[in-house]
């Protein structure tokens, strides 16, 4: 009982601190075009930048990935209430798994994944190879996207992770699609990556 009311508690507490903000949203065609034409893709953001995103894509068809670990569980409970679907698997534990039940998915039309590539232990920044080597595998697009509010409490840990106080401006940039295919080295498809979401970052922070 008190599992659902902590559960039920931190989607309202999201609702609240992300629903009343000003949204400016750039670069949205570049999922738009795609769901259009039905195709599947993956949508990769920093973690410490997640609950921007998390908000602006509940109900609308997302799956997430999520670990096993108690946090994973916690995760997946309130992202259900906001209308997302997930898959558990991490490097740590059932990634194997998970990334076969995603690579199947993605082979299907209009599957939209999120994935946060240096989550959920870090190194921050830093990207870990599941993302690309899923793009690589299915032939779907990987999208950078990132939402930065003007003011937030940030919170360390082994990263700086970000909630936005209430009544805020967000500034959400969807980066354009990275195409990669087998012939390119999974280090040369990380360094795109990390180098689009850096851009995406920097283009979400001015003037938010």
């Amino acid at each position: 009982m008190i599992y659902k009311i902590k559960t039920f508690a931190l989607k309202l507490i999201i609702q609240f601190l992300y629903g009343f903000n000003k949204w400016t949203v750039v670069g949205e065609e570049n999922i738009t075009n795609l769901i259009d034409k039905k195709r599947s893709f993956i949508l990769v953001t920093w973690h410490g930048k997640v609950l921007s995103v998390f908000k602006y894509f509940a109900n609308k068809n997302y799956i997430g990935l999520a670990s096993k670990s108690r946090d994973g569980s916690l995760i997946v409970d309130v992202g259900i209430k906001m209308g997302y679907k997930f898959i558990r698997g991490s490097s740590g534990k059932g990634g194997s798994e998970a990334y076969k039940n995603m690579v199947k998915l993605l082979k299907e039309p209009s599957i939209q994944l999120i994935i946060t590539p240096d989550g959920p232990t870090g190194p921050e920044h830093v990207p870990k190879a599941g993302a690309v080597r899923l793009a690589r595998e299915s032939g779907v697009p990987i999208i950078p996207v990132i939402g930065h509010v003007s003011k937030s409490w940030k919170f360390k840990n082994w990263h700086t992770f970000y909630i936005s106080k209430p009544f805020s401006r967000t500034k959400m940039v969807v980066g354009d699609p990275l195409y990669f295919n087998k012939e390119q080295s999974v280090a040369d498809c990380l360094s795109i990556v990390k180098d689009s979401l850096f851009l995406t970052d920097k283009k979400a922070s001015s003037d938010a």
